[in-house]
């Protein structure tokens, strides 16, 4: 009988094992990213870098009607956005509309600011399900106070989103080096 449960969970084990040893290569396979090579745009007020196998874009599809530019991955599920706000509220009220405007949408917890290049940034995470296209997706976003040329943009609204399958991937290893070569120009 000691052999028996012996040898049960040592198969177990091993199933076990080759599991985690399957989705491990088969995770690391699927999110294995090449090294990025990142080149720069000059937006109205701004410059960032973003991915050279990107796809730039600028539209109108903000609330306030302001010209945004946006960048698309190579499979048209991540964007990332770029936009000024003439809005004369606050920073977190800008970004509260951002990542609540969305029915169903739901927040995430996240670190209510963060600092980049010298700039403080609100910041948010939100969740939920796109009213045109039926599917899920994550968003991340940044508001800004313009410390450059207020007068000219007074706040600029940054915001990633897309698939909720590789969101934290595609925020380490694009999502957050856009905003930290984000620079506010006159």
């Amino acid at each position: 009988m000691r052999r028996r449960i012996v040898q049960f969970i040592s198969s177990c084990l091993l199933v076990l094992l080759g599991v985690y040893l399957i989705s491990g290569s088969a995770y690391a396979h699927t999110l294995k990213l090449a090294d990025v090579t990142f080149i720069e745009h000059k937006g109205d007020g701004y410059s960032i870098s973003y991915p050279s196998d990107w796809t730039f874009n600028t539209n109108t599809t903000n609330s306030g009607g302001y010209v945004g530019d946006f960048f698309t991955d190579p499979t048209n599920t991540y964007v990332f956005h770029v936009y000024p706000s003439h809005d004369q509220t606050s920073d977190k009220q800008i970004l509260d509309q951002l990542l609540t405007g969305e029915l169903n949408s739901t927040l995430q917890s996240i670190t209510p600011t963060v600092t980049v290049n010298n700039v403080e940034w609100q910041q948010g995470k939100a969740s939920g399900i796109n009213q045109l296209t039926g599917k899920q997706y994550e968003k991340i976003g940044w508001v800004s106070k313009n410390p450059v040329d207020p007068d000219h943009i007074p706040h600029f609204v940054l915001h990633a989103e897309g698939d909720p399958a590789a969101f934290d991937c595609y925020t380490d290893k694009y999502f957050l080096p856009m905003l930290h070569s984000f620079h506010f120009t006159k």
